[in-house]
């Protein structure tokens, strides 16, 4: 906010606080002459042939502004905000070919994003259902089988309950590995291999043998339910005699 005083034309930046402390009066600092801010009052820096408003002049603030519209709104508020001016609703009221432009811009983005996915999967060799979004939906319209739920195994679950290896009551150079095992785990799982390793006294293996589930399970069990949980097995090996190199053994399964 800007004032110019009457006398010298000098221009002085002043506030509304520096106004009310003398009322608008002021004295110019540079002729002395008291004058009237109010007389002289300007928004922006005037230029030399700029006049400060007139008594009654309505201030201009960058958009029209319609009186007549305004005392109908301030006389009917609610009507006003429910019927509004024809100018206005022919504004704000989007025409059909507005409408039609946005689904034809939608529809050419969508054009657009297909071809370049097809670009990328031909430059890459690859096929459309190798898109982890494309099979996961073709999975949820029958189209693609659903895929198969892994199979649980926790061999840290099966524990060695007893075991004991003697010679055989009835071979010779044959040694007997009997034990029990059981599945802690909260679900059956397959039965595992079971691998035996003969050790000697430092410890070091002397032989290695492996046994699958039809080799330990009787004959005639099944398989396919396999170990149930809490279900105590006892199984029984025969195993080559190293002879007396052999003083220890390990059990375990895989």
């Amino acid at each position: 906010m800007y004032t110019r005083c009457t006398g010298c034309h000098t221009t002085h930046a002043v506030n509304a606080s520096l106004l009310a402390q003398g009322g608008g009066k002021y004295r110019c600092g540079k002729c002395r002459k008291e004058c009237n801010a109010l007389d002289a009052l300007f928004d922006e820096w005037p230029g030399a042939g700029d006049r400060p408003p007139a008594a009654g002049d309505l201030p201009v603030l960058g958009l029209p502004i319609d009186l007549e519209r305004a005392r109908k709104s301030r006389l009917n508020p609610n009507e006003a905000a429910l019927t509004g001016d024809e100018d206005e609703a022919f504004a704000t009221k989007p025409g059909p070919g507005n409408g039609l432009a946005r689904i034809a811009w939608i529809f050419l983005a969508v054009v657009i994003a297909v071809i370049v996915v097809f670009a990328y999967m031909d430059f890459e060799q690859k096929s459309l259902t190798d898109l982890p979004f494309v099979d996961s939906a073709m999975t949820r319209l029958g189209i693609n089988p659903p895929p198969e739920k892994p199979e649980f195994r926790d061999l840290d679950r099966v524990n060695l309950v007893s075991r004991e290896l003697r010679s055989h009551p009835f071979k010779a150079d044959t040694l007997q590995l009997n034990a029990t095992i059981v599945n802690r785990a909260p679900q059956s799982q397959p039965y595992p291999d079971l691998e035996v390793i003969l050790l000697d006294s430092a410890g070091n293996a002397v032989r290695r043998m492996r046994f699958t589930p039809s080799d330990y399970l009787a004959e005639g069990a099944s398989r396919d339910s396999g170990m149930a949980p809490e279900a105590f097995l006892p199984l029984s090996l025969d195993l080559p005699d190293p002879g007396n190199e052999a003083v220890g053994f390990e059990l375990d399964f895989h």
